[in-house]
């Protein structure tokens, strides 16, 4: 019995005192349960109360319309952000200084007189008193003005931007208030919103309350700058991240194209970052975000998309480089006797180089090592399109062939130089080296040796017990007409924990059986019309060139 188990077992042991429909709950819904099924009970219970949700709603909401600000302030329409200091954000420019609250209903529409919209101008009584407090939504907006006051050179306005659109009702009117984007709009003075300002009101310790006198302003003077904006509402906040990554992507990748964007997982991080920022309490300049700290932040967010654009697009062009080749090797042996054999095992081949990519293969370290045997290497850079894509069809051609041949699978090993692949059905390793057209047998076997002496000692270790087979493709040397064994001494070091320094590994001797990939590939052609006898045809291409060599 699990430890909740047994909490509700006691509970069931001693219902005395608790409500008998609980206990039968339990017991037939939860006990003897395993978590998983708890769970799943739990998750279809409809709670009572979803305040929670409702607020993380909205300050989620909240942190959008802040990053739509910021964008606008990367765009220089402000200097600077405030997020949760004074008010839900704070924006400013020169002596510009404009407050917005930000507010969220799961409704699309809501009656301005009804709950919360009435939140806007509703004042609560004061038991005794003519007066009520100022503490509606659009008081506190207002009372900004206290700090910075228009006689002192501040131009201020007043935001108050909802996730709903306030319905006009017969004593409430708001939709003048949803055209002043410019922030200077006359006010009549029959205005719903006039009236409620200039009744008598009080500040929390019960004072009376004059906008004259403590902002400086009437206010009328003040409702001439406020705005009512209905954004987008709960229920279309995808659209609104989608409207903010095009936005921002459109400044953070304007030198790149809109081939790129940012992702809304992107956006996460962003308020992630702001979030982090509005912990700090004890020090505001924490929240306090210039275009320059807002840079900072983007620079990492753009790095990261500019990096999953460039894996993408790699990934992208190794597989239909690919793709390219396994097409180009099907075409040529479409009319064979074995075609339909050969295009499931070629189709098959090419799924596994897909996965090969999708865990970090790619086709130019793949020509690095099958021309140079190491990836410090320029081949690919220095090879033309067209020879990189012989390289690849040279490359994955004899592959190929190899696998008929053995009626085996050829995966790549961890090899860091040799291009290596390992046969699932004899284990035999086999290296791939392309030369130079002009090069016979002589000068491949040097190009070898120089590879070896440059190898990493992991694969001077994995090469120790082992007879290396090694194909040379795209060389000329008619009298290279089949396997030779070669000696290679390794003069580099080879240092092994364990073993003494002053007696290095360093005079290994390796031995090489060098197959001649052309004659092999010319074998193969001849033998893929054979009807009766194609399988002993193959094992005698296979004794001939990957055989053991006396």
């Amino acid at each position: 019995m699990n430890k909740l188990e047994e909490i509700i077992q006691y509970y069931v042991d001693n219902k005395e005192d608790k409500n008998a429909e609980n206990v039968e709950f339990l017991q037939e819904n939860v006990l003897g349960k395993s978590s998983n099924e708890i769970a799943t009970l739990i998750s279809k219970i409809l709670p009572e109360e979803v305040g929670g949700i409702v607020a993380i709603s909205g300050f989620h909401y909240q942190f959008l319309v802040a990053i739509e600000y910021m964008i606008d302030m990367l765009n220089g329409k402000w200097d600077y952000i405030f997020i949760e200091h004074l008010d839900d954000i704070v924006v400013g420019k020169d002596n510009l200084i404009r407050f917005i609250q930000v507010k969220t209903s799961e409704k699309v529409m809501i009656e301005a007189t009804s709950s919360p919209a009435s939140g806007l101008y509703y004042r609560t009584p004061i038991e005794g008193r003519i007066e009520k407090k100022n503490n509606s939504w659009i008081d506190k907006l207002f009372s900004k003005a206290e700090l910075l006051q228009q006689k002192d050179g501040y131009i201020t306005q007043f935001q108050l931007y909802s996730s709903y659109h306030y319905i006009k009702t017969k004593g409430f009117d708001l939709d003048v208030y949803t055209g002043n984007t410019n922030y200077d709009m006359d006010i009549v003075n029959t205005d719903h919103l006039l009236l409620k300002l200039s009744a008598p009101a009080c500040d929390k310790n019960g004072e009376r309350y004059d906008y004259e006198i403590k902002c400086g302003e009437k206010p009328e003077e003040l409702l001439r700058r406020f705005y009512l904006y209905t954004g987008m509402s709960l229920h279309k906040l995808e659209v609104f991240e989608d409207h903010l990554c095009m936005r921002l992507s459109e400044w953070l990748f304007r030198d790149v194209g809109d081939r790129v964007r940012i992702h809304p997982n992107d956006l996460k991080v962003l308020i992630g970052h702001l979030c982090t920022r509005c912990t700090y309490r004890d020090n505001t300049e924490r929240l306090l975000i210039t275009r320059e700290k807002l840079e900072e932040i983007l620079d990492e967010i753009r790095a990261r998309c500019l990096d999953s654009v460039e894996h993408t697009s790699e990934i992208h062009g190794n597989m239909s480089a690919v793709s390219k080749t396994i097409d180009s090797i099907v075409s040529e042996i479409e009319t064979c006797a074995h075609a339909s054999v050969f295009k499931d095992k070629l189709y098959t081949y090419r799924d596994y180089l897909k996965r090969w990519i999708d865990n970090g293969g790619n086709i130019r370290a793949l020509i690095e090592r099958y021309v140079d045997g190491t990836i410090k290497s320029s081949a690919y850079a220095n090879l033309q399109e067209l020879n990189r894509e012989q390289k690849m069809h040279d490359f994955f051609n004899i592959v190929f062939i190899m696998m008929i041949v053995k009626d085996s699978f050829l995966e790549f090993t961890d090899s860091n130089s040799l291009l290596t692949k390992k046969c699932t059905v004899s284990n035999l390793l086999f290296s791939f080296l392309s030369l130079e057209s002009r090069n016979n047998l002589q000068a491949g076997i040097q190009k070898l040796e120089s590879i070896i002496q440059q190898l990493d000692t992991n694969d001077h270790l994995n090469m120790l017990d082992k007879t290396l087979r090694i194909v040379f493709q795209n060389y000329t040397d008619r009298r290279f007409t089949g396997t030779v064994r070669h000696e290679i001494k390794s003069s580099s070091d080879i240092q092994i924990e364990g073993f003494d320094d002053e007696q290095p590994l360093n005079k290994v001797t390796y031995l090489v059986d060098i197959i001649p990939g052309v004659e092999m590939k010319l074998d193969f052609s001849e033998a893929l019309n054979e009807q009766d006898f194609f399988r002993e045809k193959m094992q005698e291409i296979w004794e001939k060139y990957c055989g053991e060599v006396s």
